[in-house]
């Protein structure tokens, strides 16, 4: 697996606990190597007849220092420009509810439900 890239000074890195919930960490050469040996993606649903992926993955880093912290997150591709998109949640399980609601929201578009 490719190593990550470094975090810059002002974000912040975090891991995952047992439960799949965030830790924040401070020393960047543990966070690039549990970000190397852990399993980053938790969904990915293939629309093979649309020609479009859903992906829910960690991201591990949270750019601002201040503010809501989007280390999941779920994104679109495939689809027309307008439609590849990227959507951030705070939980594993927000970011599995959201993706759900994106895979039936592509599903309802695609078959005109």
């Amino acid at each position: 697996m490719k190593t990550p890239p470094a975090p810059s000074s002002s974000e912040r890195i975090f891991v995952l606990d047992a439960k799949n919930r965030p830790v924040e960490v401070f020393d960047h050469d543990a966070w690039s190597r549990w970000m190397t040996e852990n399993e980053l993606i938790f969904r990915r649903t293939l629309l093979d007849d649309y020609g479009a992926t859903v992906t829910t993955r960690f991201r591990g880093v949270s750019k601002p220092k201040n503010g809501e912290v989007l280390l999941f997150v779920t994104r679109v591709a495939g689809m027309q420009a307008q439609d590849n998109r990227s959507y951030g949640a705070r939980t594993l399980a927000d970011a599995l509810e959201q993706h759900e609601r994106i895979v039936q929201k592509i599903l309802r578009m695609m078959t005109g439900r």
